[in-house]
């Protein structure tokens, strides 16, 4: 151990080992000009040679040095040692990772599950929004610390097999290789490397979670094979033990076998936790669409599980999907299983979606005018330019009296009002001007009443 220090003398000096694995070594050093405490991660001698160890160790470099936020391990600096081992200097965390702090206190209450979760979905909500899917959450790869006020600080470790959008060399994620923890890997990613994505991590997330609060994983195994199928065929174990109502059904929609059914990002998953997790967690769950560029209007409210994708669920039945084994042995055997394809189902509420065809009614039909037209309106001047009004009139056929005419005349229409002051009579007790008078002989003409001089024909 101690002769590494050599190897880097004049910058580094070696403390302690903090942890040594099949693959690398950690270890606490202290920067010689700086006297700050810091981690040296490397690779073994005997690891040198694997290309894909080497690559794996490069890529966590490269990952972690993207991220700046305070839920993520800081990379400060990168380098080679004089045999070719990669190295990598990060921020030295005092404290327990999870998994380590389960099998000493046992399982957790939901409020601080919650709350370690919820700083978790930040740490991760950075990593996605730089393109990077982990592919390696678990308990041990989430570290408790503290901050300097002593509050607690999740960090989020070890981002080796990150997954990234440009990454060109397929060796990490080839279909044959298992990379990550099976007991904590999705079923699609079980089935490819490749194709894993955020809702993958998601998925970890569950399993975390039900792992914190009932103090064991849902999914167990003596072997990778039996573990794949067990997490791409059996049923979520319940939870049965005390919790608030509705964190088990968050929990549930995160171990969803298929990914169109979990939450589709950490900040959904955020947001349906910030219920749960007292005054800052509304607060956290804003920051995590914040990071993910993500308005949090078009986020589920915090007491939104899920939008119901069947009928049942939409009634509020619970509704449990579980894949036949028909399906799943042969997505285990190497074919792709058809997800997603969520038929859309409309609901009426109850309403017909028959409209009743309306029924013609009087005002559809011609309607005849009980005023004579087209007399009337321009008799009701008794300037002479009042008559000249044939536009307002639709009749085809030229009536007489709508004709100009260059002088005062006699109206020769059936309407006998042409003083000021006069009444009109009712249209239906006029002479009918349109029967032709008898020719009869003369009739001496008496004067009887004054209605008989408003008669145009004497």
């Amino acid at each position: 151990m101690y002769e590494v220090g050599s190897l880097i003398a004049g910058k580094y000096r070696i403390d302690r080992v903090l942890g040594q694995g099949g693959m690398g070594m950690v270890v606490a050093a202290t920067h010689v000009q700086l006297n700050q405490p810091v981690a040296l991660k490397f690779l073994l001698d005997e690891m040198i040679g694997e290309p894909t160890i080497v690559e794996r160790f490069s890529r966590e470099a490269r990952a972690s040095a993207q991220l700046r936020g305070e839920h993520v391990c800081k990379v400060s600096d990168v380098g080679t040692l004089d045999n070719g081992a990669p190295y990598i200097v990060m921020e030295l965390l005092t404290g327990r990772d999870l998994a380590s702090l389960l099998a000493g206190n046992g399982p957790m209450p939901v409020a601080t599950v919650v709350d370690y979760m919820l700083q978790a979905c930040l740490g991760l909500g950075e990593a996605h929004a730089h393109g990077l899917v982990h592919r390696d959450l678990k308990p041990a790869n989430l570290f408790l610390t503290q901050r300097p006020d002593g509050s607690p600080l999740i960090k989020v470790l070890d981002f080796g097999i990150a997954k990234a959008p440009t990454d060109t060399n397929m060796s990490l994620t080839r279909t044959a290789s298992v990379m990550g923890s099976p007991g904590y890997m999705s079923p699609e990613q079980l089935r490819s490397a490749r194709g894993a994505d955020v809702r993958s991590d998601v998925w970890s997330l569950g399993v975390i979670m039900y792992e914190l609060v009932a103090g064991r994983p849902p999914f167990s195994a003596e072997s990778i094979t039996e573990m794949a199928l067990r997490v791409a065929m059996d049923p979520t174990p319940q939870l049965a033990m005390p919790m608030p109502p509705g964190f088990d059904a968050i929990v549930y929609r995160c171990l969803e076998k298929d990914p169109s059914y979990r939450f589709q990002d950490v900040a959904q998953l955020a947001r349906a936790l910030s219920q749960f997790g007292g005054p800052r967690g509304s607060e956290i769950a804003s920051a995590v669409a914040r990071v993910l560029h993500i308005p949090e209007v078009a986020l589920p409210g915090p007491n939104v599980v899920g939008t119901p994708t069947t009928l049942s669920s939409a009634t509020g039945a619970t509704t449990t999907r579980t894949p036949s084994r028909k399906g799943l042995f042969a997505a285990l055997a190497g074919l792709v299983l058809v997800g997603g394809g969520v038929a859309a189902v409309a609901l009426t509420g109850g309403r017909s979606t028959e409209q009743a065809t309306p029924t013609p009614t009087s005002a559809s039909a011609p309607v005849p005018v009980a005023v004579p037209a087209p007399v009337a309106v321009p008799v009701a001047v008794p300037a002479p330019a009042a008559v000249a009004v044939p536009a307002a009139v639709a009749a085809p056929a030229p009536v007489p009296v709508a004709v100009p005419v260059a002088a005062p005349a006699p109206v020769a229409a059936p309407v006998p009002v042409t003083a000021a002051g006069s009444a009109a009579p009712p249209p239906a007790t006029h002479v009918d001007v349109a029967k032709p008078a008898k020719p009869a002989k003369p009739k001496p003409l008496p004067v009887k009443k004054p209605e008989d001089f408003g008669d145009s024909r004497f």
